[in-house]
């Protein structure tokens, strides 16, 4: 549900954390409520500011049971090392906002009772966003991390696993705590929502290659010149294995040699792209220069 849009930037809620909103203001605890909706929307901005700095726009920020997800005009996954310091920015800005607290109370300037719930929620948020599965922050750092060594698609698939993994757990683990009183029912369905989280964040990767190589296309049309990479490929190598050596920001040209180190052809990032569609990404790079 959209609820505010700002400078080309959309603000949404889902209705589901909406009701867990409802749910804990109904038992008395509405300042609390509106502080931790206060808290995860600081901790998404903090990634949008930090994006920001890499001339990356953000296109919506959503709140979910969990926290929130914030989209950007590019797939962050097509720069590992941006995509890291983005996700990191969150967590760091909770562990920050607890510290200013912690110091606010020692002043005398915030009650104790205000900013000990400031600084447990907020080491709560950090901690929780740095479980190692998407769409935690955690599992944006995994991922960043395993890219160099298998693309972005496997890597993104590894963290959504992982992500599951993690949400599953939290579903067991909460239910039955729930069920001895130990916990409150609310986090065996957050353990649900990671789950589906995750799954989702899996199916939507597949398209972050070709969001990227569509920008760039759309900025090299308007511009008229672009920085060209170029990649030298044996004809018998996997258009899988070429498109994971892209580099973004670059219009990418592969070069194609034969067995004689004769160029048998050129092909540009959106050739191969195709060919992936068309032939599947184990097909070989001749394909796209016969």
């Amino acid at each position: 549900m959209r609820i505010a849009r700002i400078y080309g930037m959309e603000f949404r809620v889902s209705p589901f954390f909406l009701l867990l909103l409802l749910a804990y203001a109904s038992v008395g605890l509405l300042r609390e409520t509106l502080l931790v909706f206060w808290i995860v929307l600081l901790h998404e901005l903090a990634h949008v500011a930090v994006a920001g700095c890499f001339g990356i726009r953000a296109e919506r920020v959503e709140l979910l049971p969990f926290g929130g997800v914030a989209s950007f005009s590019e797939p962050l996954v097509v720069s590992p090392a941006r995509e890291a310091v983005i996700a990191i920015s969150g967590p760091i800005h909770n562990f920050a906002f607890a510290f200013l607290a912690a110091a606010l109370e020692r002043s005398g300037y915030v009650a104790s009772g205000l900013a000990r719930f400031l600084v447990e929620t907020n080491i709560a948020i950090g901690l929780f966003n740095l479980l190692p599965g998407i769409p935690l922050d955690g599992g944006r750092l995994l991922r960043a991390a395993l890219v160099p060594r298998m693309g972005p698609v496997k890597a993104s698939g590894l963290a959504a696993a992982v992500g599951r993994l993690v949400g599953l757990g939290v579903l067991v683990a909460g239910g039955a705590l729930a069920y001895l009183g130990r916990c409150n029912v609310l986090v065996p369905v957050l353990g649900g929502f990671l789950v589906f989280a995750a799954s989702r964040e899996a199916r939507m990767v597949s398209w972050a290659r070709v969001r990227d190589t569509l920008r760039k296309k759309r900025e090299f049309l308007a511009a008229g010149t672009m920085v060209v990479h170029l990649l030298a490929a044996h004809e018998t190598a996997l258009l899988g294995d070429v498109a994971r050596r892209f580099v973004p920001g670059k219009l990418n040209v592969v070069v194609v040699f034969d067995r004689e180190l004769a160029i048998r052809g050129l092909a540009t990032e959106v050739d191969v792209l195709r060919a992936m569609t068309q032939h599947g990404p184990d097909a070989p790079v001749r394909t796209v220069a016969p």
